[in-house]
């Protein structure tokens, strides 16, 4: 049922895709989805439930964007939408640190157009200061050496899913992503690449009191 749902969600999107045609004119300006019509087609395949999943508990599903980046990939956005489907009840947190701080709209592109039809997903500003701050982390991040360095943004994606779990426990979820089932009933768990490596792109953590 989920692999069918998936199907049908993949193949609405691709046809929302081709009938619209987004992309960027000659001046680099991105194009816009109609997001009121789209909205009502796209939510007309309702949110993933399973009769009998347990209760939502506490903790949100974060992503986080650390580069400048503000045009989401297709990856990216399915990634973020299948989470939103398959949690309806849970905030889906996206962290950009290219948007703008502050209470600014979202740039004019599809992927924020087409995320705003779930009314669980919220899209932010990272603010690395104000993360970071009063965390085992802040040294780190306050000292100008560890942006010099060749894996920087790996490693400050790294620290962000860390502090992130720590401050608020809930689920990360690297951008690439497909979310099939409901989450919410592991605790304290992590990803596993290989039977000898685990991966740190799914965090399942809760805060301890």
């Amino acid at each position: 049922m989920a692999l069918f749902i998936l199907v049908i969600s993949f193949l609405f999107f691709a046809s929302v895709m081709f009938h619209w045609r987004t992309g960027e004119d000659a001046e680099g300006q991105v194009y816009t989805l109609p997001t009121q019509s789209i909205c009502e087609q796209l939510l007309t395949f309702p949110p993933h439930t399973i009769a009998g999943e347990p209760p939502p508990s506490p903790g949100d599903v974060f992503f986080v964007e650390t580069s400048e980046q503000i045009n989401p990939s297709y990856l990216f956005t399915c990634s973020v939408e299948s989470a939103a489907r398959v949690h309806p009840g849970t905030r889906v947190v996206v962290l950009m640190n290219g948007l703008a701080k502050g209470n600014v709209s979202l740039p004019s592109h599809w992927a924020f157009s087409l995320l705003s039809c779930f009314l669980n997903v919220e899209i932010r500003p990272l603010d690395l200061a104000e993360l970071f701050s009063g965390t085992p982390l802040a040294k780190w991040y306050s000292q100008p050496e560890h942006q010099k360095g060749r894996y920087y943004l790996a490693h400050l994606s790294d620290a962000c899913r860390i502090t992130i779990m720590w401050k608020f426990g809930g689920i990360y979820l690297d951008t690439d992503f497909i979310v099939l089932k409901n989450l919410k009933n592991l605790t304290n768990a992590l990803g596993l690449q290989t039977h000898d490596e685990l991966n740190g792109a799914f965090l399942v953590l809760q805060i301890q009191a």
